[in-house]
């Protein structure tokens, strides 16, 4: 990133409703994707809130939003369940979102605060990605 106009560590106490957002924002789109991902991935471990604002409105190809998902899954913490199905449902669509979720390989305690957030969704995608697995008709 040459333009370094913010940086996660500068971003990382806001919240999402000032004026600078706004700026942050507009900023974050006019760099190109694979900057666009490292920025939100450095902003993760300092306010994954935030990252997930801004996720939403960098303007990403399906595919990224999916591979932001699918790290996020893997390097989130637990405490980030909520905030994940609340921010990336919507961007995913919510079968895609769940099927993507019951995909990756979870900690036992992201499956079971995903599963709780979700009052159970994550454990009945599951169950019917394997009913329909391999060898089933």
């Amino acid at each position: 990133m040459d333009d370094s106009r913010f940086t996660p560590e500068q971003v990382a106490s806001r919240s999402g409703l000032a004026q600078v957002d706004r700026d942050v924002k507009q900023w974050l789109v006019g760099l190109p994707i694979s900057e666009r991902l490292d920025f939100l991935k450095r902003l993760w471990p300092l306010n994954y809130r935030y990252s997930l604002k801004l996720l939403q409105s960098a303007q990403l190809p399906r595919q990224e939003n999916e591979y932001m998902f699918r790290h996020w899954l893997r390097a989130g913490h637990h405490n980030t369940a909520q905030e994940l199905i609340k921010r990336l449902q919507p961007v995913l669509g919510e079968r895609k979102f769940w099927l993507i979720a019951s995909q990756e390989e979870l900690s036992p305690t992201m499956r079971d605060f995903m599963n709780y957030y979700s009052h159970g969704r994550l454990n009945s995608s599951r169950d019917v990605k394997e009913k329909s697995g391999p060898g089933h008709i």
